[in-house]
């Protein structure tokens, strides 16, 4: 049993990853109709949305574009700023997806944010206090460690509709200002999806290894 929850959830983040790669160099390959490029769908996106201010730019690597709402700026990797394929306006429209969220003020975008700083406490403070009482052989306090460090599934439960959220926010976006056809839609939808399952994928991992801590602290106080 406690082998399996170390291999499951090795397994889902690689297959996740494996999913995500191959989909996102397919629809790397495919050219949107209206040659419109990542940073272009972006900038429309926001200049639509009155968000003039957020500032959107080019970075290194390859699937590492994020909105960051502290410095306003959109971040968009090399190939998505510069492509015109279905995978990168799908990406790019799904970041100012989450720009949009915060501009609204979306509840589950919200209760994110507020999550970070209790979140980065109680996980470094949660695994410290359960290795003690685990350690010492206290019980107790080995549970009050790992009740703490659950705090994580929490926050990566509230970003599962985050993210799907902002991808169907973006999707509907692309189709409204005409950056992709109808025809389009469904291989954007399938980027899309496979940028979700990656969440998802890491949510069920979090899950089996903390059901392997949890069992790890019962084996502990049973001996």
């Amino acid at each position: 049993m406690n082998l399996i929850l170390i291999i499951l959830p090795i397994v889902l983040i690689l297959l996740s990853q494996a999913y995500i790669n191959t989909s996102y160099r397919k629809y790397s390959r495919v050219s949107v109709k209206s040659k419109i490029t990542g940073a272009s769908v972006a900038r429309m996106i926001l200049d639509k949305n009155g968000l003039n201010d957020v500032e959107v730019v080019k970075i290194s690597g390859e699937l590492t574009d994020n909105f960051n709402p502290r410095t306003n700026v959109v971040s968009l990797s090399s190939e998505v700023y510069s492509g015109n394929s279905i995978a990168s306006v799908a990406v790019a429209a799904h970041e100012c997806g989450h720009v949009i969220q915060h501009k609204e003020k979306y509840a589950f975008i919200v209760l994110r944010s507020i999550l970070v700083p209790v979140v980065n406490l109680t996980t470094n403070l949660g695994y410290i206090i359960m290795l003690i009482g685990i350690f010492a052989s206290v019980f107790d306090m080995a549970m009050v460690g790992f009740i703490m460090m659950c705090a994580s599934l929490l926050f990566q439960l509230v970003t599962l509709p985050t993210e799907f959220n902002a991808s169907k926010r973006g999707r509907n976006i692309l189709l409204e200002l005409n950056v992709i056809t109808n025809d389009e839609l469904p291989h954007v939808k399938s980027m899309l999806n496979a940028a979700a399952m990656t969440y998802l994928a890491s949510f069920f991992a979090s899950i089996t290894q903390m059901l392997r801590l949890f069992l790890s602290i019962n084996r502990n106080n049973r001996d």
